[in-house]
């Protein structure tokens, strides 16, 4: 099974990109021409600055606050293979997770923060040994894909 969310992180960084053009926009209007200033006056002008300036960081900072990640997601009869990318506003380095079908000693899926975080964790035999890789926030998946995940690594063959 191979899954990955980038259609997902490809819509959310078009939202992120579109927002900031209509912000832009915004401010261009509101400030340069002097547009509102003939309607509105100019406390209310400000008020409305400032609500959109926070809808607007909302938006822009949503990924990066609900720990979305980039990832892909395959396991086959030789390897479990996850890799993973933060694509907020300051991407991180690519990492990466192989683990041979022999070795694979299972998974955790963990709830954090009220449910609003996901994480799972791979396990793997080393040295007779279970060991634990980094846990992996999952929390941009669907939950269908977090579902098919679960599904395919609990009918994985384990090494324990």
């Amino acid at each position: 099974m191979t899954l990955d969310n980038g259609k997902r992180i490809v819509f959310i960084r078009l939202i992120g990109f579109i927002t900031t053009l209509v912000y832009v926009l915004y401010v261009f209007l509101a400030y340069f021409p002097k547009v509102f200033r003939h309607v509105i006056t100019e406390k209310s002008l400000t008020i409305m600055t400032v609500a959109v300036t926070v809808v607007y960081l909302i938006i822009l900072l949503r990924p990066t606050i609900l720990k979305y990640m980039y990832l892909f997601f395959s396991a086959d009869e030789k390897r479990v293979t996850l890799r993973w990318y933060k694509p907020g506003l300051m991407p991180g380095e690519s990492k990466s997770i192989e683990i041979p079908a022999d070795r694979f000693a299972g998974y955790e899926v963990k709830n954090r923060f009220f449910g609003m975080y996901t994480y799972i964790t791979l396990f793997q035999q080393v040295q007779g040994r279970r060991a634990a890789y980094p846990a992996v926030s999952i929390s941009a998946l669907s939950k269908k894909q977090r579902a098919d995940i679960e599904e395919t690594l609990k009918n994985y063959k384990s090494a324990i």
